[in-house]
């Protein structure tokens, strides 16, 4: 889509009405007929044009049917869909490296982890994305507008049942395809900056997860997004 431009406005041209001139060496008297009807006319034209005023102030004043088509600044202030807008003029998208504490994915997981270069996105408009790895656990965070329609449309994910506690409308949770050991989560948000997702990949061959054996990734995720989530940007879209 292109941007909007600003239309180029007409030329403000205006007629000027010419009075009719009389010849000085003519019937003077034949004039004074003419300036008098002229006049006259100009100053039934000013009453008219005086009373409408006084008519209109007084259909606004009693609550007439005139209808104010100014837009309010309120409305004209409230925030659209930033979907519905094209790439280039939508928000910035969510950055995780920047908005989401390690903190916050430490105390998910319950122990350290490092940052991964590997899983480091950042494509400004794109793909932002950032991951946080240890000897159990690979947790990565991203955003991108990929829309709820394409994510069901992609043949590598497989949507699961929405359960949990992080679930609310806005949750989207998914598989990869082929997961048979349940080692793969993922929570997608669709959100006024993105689609905003966390995946939690399980990488011990006995799936252990803060001391436990055996741990579906979903269950990890689950647990994994309580500190995480209120990092996740609003909305539902």
């Amino acid at each position: 889509m292109s941007a909007y431009r600003p239309d180029d406005a007409p030329s403000d041209l205006r007629r000027r009405d010419l009075a009719p001139r009389t010849s000085g060496r003519g019937n003077r008297s034949a004039a004074r007929p003419v300036v008098q009807v002229v006049g006259k006319s100009r100053a039934f034209v000013a009453a008219l044009v005086a009373a409408g005023v006084v008519l209109s102030g007084c259909a606004s004043a009693d609550g007439g049917e005139e209808t104010s088509t100014t837009t309010s600044p309120a409305a004209a202030g409230e925030p659209g869909n930033p979907w519905d807008l094209p790439i280039e003029q939508r928000p910035a998208l969510f950055d995780p490296c920047a908005e989401i504490p390690v903190e916050a994915i430490e105390e998910g997981v319950g122990k350290a982890v490092e940052p991964s270069e590997s899983l480091t996105r950042h494509r400004p408009g794109r793909l932002m994305g950032c991951g946080w790895i240890n000897e159990e656990v690979h947790v990565t965070a991203a955003s991108s507008w990929k829309s709820r329609s394409d994510y069901l449309a992609d043949q590598s994910l497989v949507r699961v049942a929405d359960s949990g506690a992080v679930q609310d409308d806005r949750g989207l949770r998914m598989v990869e395809f082929g997961d048979r050991t349940d080692s793969t989560c993922l929570q997608l948000f669709f959100t006024g900056s993105g689609a905003v997702w966390v995946k939690l990949d399980i990488v011990t061959g006995l799936g252990r997860f803060r001391g436990a054996q055996f741990v579906k990734a979903c269950d990890a995720l689950e647990e994994a997004m309580v500190p995480i989530m209120p990092y996740i940007p609003e909305g539902n879209f």
